[in-house]
């Protein structure tokens, strides 16, 4: 019996390299994707959350978002919005930032 693993199955011949891994944490960190995380290292070597109940796929919206997806609301809902290409920016704005949170929920 032949035995693939999904790395051979998707052509992925070698591992993560660290500086992945180092810039993924560095954004988890960050504000950018809006989590946060309080990511925390021991040892030199170990990575956890300070918080043990802290979840990436538990965040709550943040007032940004919410403000955010008010103004998306507000301008959509305008009878005679003269402003359209700032109902593009802001949507484009809240497309962005809902992906961002649906992918990891």
């Amino acid at each position: 019996m032949l035995h693939l693993s999904r790395n051979n199955m998707e052509g992925i011949t070698k591992g993560v390299c660290a500086r992945t891994v180092q810039m993924d944490i560095q954004i988890m960190r960050s504000d950018k994707l809006g989590y946060n995380a309080p990511i925390v290292v021991y040892d030199k070597i170990y990575y956890t959350y300070a918080d043990p109940d802290y979840s990436i796929t538990e965040m709550p919206l943040s007032m940004d978002d919410c403000l955010l997806i008010k103004e998306a609301i507000s301008l959509l809902g305008e009878k005679d919005n003269l402003d359209a290409a700032r109902t593009m920016r802001v949507l484009a704005r809240l497309k962005t930032r809902l992906t961002s949170i649906l992918n990891f929920v």
